[in-house]
């Protein structure tokens, strides 16, 4: 972390939260002194995020929107859009 720090010119702490960060959301494992590996993808694809991950992440975005400045209403209806844009159930993903 330290030498990735002077790497890039920016604080350790900064560093650090950067990798606590990924550890926490399953990205990376941290091993010590034996440094910071990619986690494999899970063995099953279709079992991604579930509905309390889901949930948890969207509180997640919706406090930090809230933090800067935005509204309840304008977090819902930016859901509602990109709820939208997904393709319908059954769909064909081939177009």
């Amino acid at each position: 972390m330290r030498s990735l720090a002077e790497d890039l010119g920016i604080n350790l702490h900064t560093v650090n939260k950067a990798y606590a960060t990924l550890r926490d959301e399953g990205y990376v494992i941290m091993l010590g002194r034996r440094g910071a590996y990619v986690a494999d993808a899970p063995s099953d694809p279709a079992a991604g995020m579930g509905a309390a991950e889901l949930e948890a992440a969207l509180e997640k975005l919706a406090v930090e929107f809230k933090a800067s400045g935005g509204t309840r209403e304008a977090f819902v209806e930016a859901a509602g859009r990109a709820a939208a844009s997904l393709p319908e159930e059954g769909a064909d993903h081939a177009r």
